[in-house]
């Protein structure tokens, strides 16, 4: 707890949420603070990467998906390699050309957190500034490029392919 009076905030997670008497109007905004990220740094920098080929296959050993040069971080197993590259990668349709394709993980997280952020501070006032907005984003990016958690697969799928890359609806992929 921040503090001792009465009404100070509760903090857990980097999230300060209103204390006893204060108010829980959406128009405060939601305020974080720095947990795995510095303001110097950014998340991605923070992380060593490498490309890797992904290959799925068959029980008979054809191939049923490939991609070479995909840009992963170097601590992912290949299996996480596997996963990320053959089904959230966004195989094809950005800034609508039809062959161009998400080809990192540093693409698919950006798309993800920019998106939650940004739908975050236009459509429901959710960060107490653009300063919170901010360190959200990044924690988030933080949190998903080094695995400590993930969001389910529909988010992966979907989430930001209209806002980063102006793609509507679900075919071409």
């Amino acid at each position: 707890m921040v503090g001792h009076e009465s009404g100070a905030k509760q903090v857990s997670a980097g999230i300060s949420t209103p204390g006893a008497g204060q108010s829980t109007s959406s128009a405060e905004g939601l305020q974080f603070k720095r947990r795995y990220t510095t303001q110097d740094v950014a998340p991605f920098d923070q992380v060593e990467w490498q490309r890797r080929t992904s290959v799925i296959t068959n029980p008979d050993g054809s191939v049923v998906f490939k991609m070479e040069g995909a840009e992963i971080p170097r601590e992912w197993s290949q299996l996480a390699t596997d996963i990320v590259v053959s089904k959230y990668f966004r195989k094809s349709g950005l800034h609508g050309q039809k062959d161009q394709g998400e080809t990192s993980v540093r693409q698919v997280v950006h798309r993800v957190a920019h998106t939650i952020r940004v739908a975050g501070e236009r459509f429901g006032g959710y960060f107490a500034t653009p300063e919170d907005a901010e360190v959200f984003e990044q924690e988030l990016t933080f949190l998903l490029v080094n695995q400590y958690g993930a969001f389910n697969s529909p988010v992966w799928f979907n989430c930001g392919l209209y806002h980063e890359y102006g793609i509507e609806g679900s075919g071409g992929n």
